[in-house]
């Protein structure tokens, strides 16, 4: 057990909960205090957090004028493959992705050169209307499932969940593991709850509304997005799979929309027939036909907010006043401010970036730690 600090972590979505996990690993003595959680049946259908509602993959982000990202991605998707390989269980699995793109919008993407066994995909295997397309090896999930495993995995290994909505960050002390002598630190993982807490009010965090379909469709066997116009699709392993999408900045509207769920499954048959089994290409003569077959297999509809910040990611170090200071002779009381870290902001790539920025973040808590344990 790390003796100079216990941690306490604000937020059980996937970021939350990874983060968690990894100080876990660390020797940190850590629990975790949140109003929704993935083995929390309240929590279930809540629209208040996203992370339920993920398709998921591993698809890059990065932009070709972005290295610290392009890392940031690539180090996930190796703990991903890991965790595919070794725990079946996880619901993460290695799969094919295709990506399309039109020509006059293509410049060839940093990952092409970054992962292995990336290939052009020969122009005549391409849906019509694309006129670009990469084919790669990467990994899918289930995001529910997931969520469940990664959380049931920090439970098992000692960690505390505590369900409580926070006014102010730095009230999360009150739920921090007891450990004498020792000045807990606060990590923020809580998304879109920096709007409203009142020692954060991150204006600069906003909901990107996603809404998506879950669909019966066996036959689909790879993820395969269209770039140009946020259509996608991705199978969760299970025979299920989610068609999406939308990306509405500042759009907090909860409930599906008819209209734009036609719309999803008009581009989804566009580049993947197989939701349907068949195997020829989708035409207008043949849309509407396939549309009624493909609402047939919804099995759910779906809407997450995502949790996206203008300027990217928060993962910095900080610190919020301690509500304690002066108060009553222990050591906390001496204490000014609680020291804080901050990871949020992760908008759509929440999974995808989950574990290098939990790393980032167990680098910046052993700095604090090291920091507050010199002043012992």
């Amino acid at each position: 057990m790390n003796s100079s600090s216990s941690v306490v972590v604000v937020g059980a979505g996937i970021v939350g909960v990874t983060t968690a996990l990894v100080l876990q690993a660390a020797k940190y003595n850590v629990s975790i205090v949140s109003e929704h959680s993935a083995l929390d049946s309240d929590s279930q259908l809540s629209k208040a957090w996203s992370s339920p509602y993920a398709g998921a993959n591993w698809t890059p982000f990065a932009k070709n004028d972005d290295p610290f990202m392009q890392e940031i991605e690539l180090r996930s998707l190796r703990f991903l493959e890991k965790i595919a390989d070794s725990f079946p269980e996880s619901t993460v699995k290695r799969i094919f992705s295709s990506l399309y793109y039109s020509a006059e919008n293509y410049k060839e993407p940093w990952f092409v050169k970054q992962l292995d066994g990336v290939s052009y995909i020969p122009r005549h295997k391409l849906p019509e209307n694309v006129d670009i397309g990469l084919e790669f090896k990467t990994v899918i999930l289930n995001a529910p499932e997931y969520l469940k495993w990664i959380t049931g995995l920090y439970i098992s290994r000692g960690g505390i969940i505590h369900k409580a909505k926070l006014s102010f960050l730095g009230q999360a002390i009150d739920f921090a593991p007891k450990q004498e002598n020792s000045t807990p630190i606060v990590v923020n993982c809580a998304a879109l709850g920096n709007l409203y807490l009142s020692d954060v009010k991150d204006d600069s965090m906003f909901p990107a509304r996603g809404q998506t379909l879950l669909v019966k469709a066996p036959n689909v066997t790879k993820t395969v997005a269209n770039i140009d116009v946020m259509s996608y699709v991705i199978p969760r392993g299970n025979g299920t799979v989610i068609v999406g999408g939308t990306y509405q900045e500042g759009n907090w509207t909860p409930t599906p929309d008819p209209e734009t769920a036609n719309n999803i499954l008009i581009e989804a048959l566009k580049i993947c027939p197989q939701l349907v089994d068949e195997t020829t290409p989708t035409k207008p003569q043949n849309m509407s036909s396939r549309i009624g077959m493909l609402s047939s297999r919804i099995i759910a509809q779906n809407v997450g907010l995502r949790p996206a910040r203008k300027e990217g990611v928060c993962n910095q170090t900080s610190s919020v006043p301690n509500p304690y200071f002066g108060i009553g002779s222990n050591s906390l009381s001496n204490l000014q401010d609680i020291p804080v870290v901050h990871n949020y902001g992760h908008g759509g790539y929440g999974y995808q970036t989950s574990w290098s920025f939990a790393y980032n973040s167990l680098a910046f808590v052993n700095k604090l730690s090291q920091n507050l344990h010199s002043k012992l």
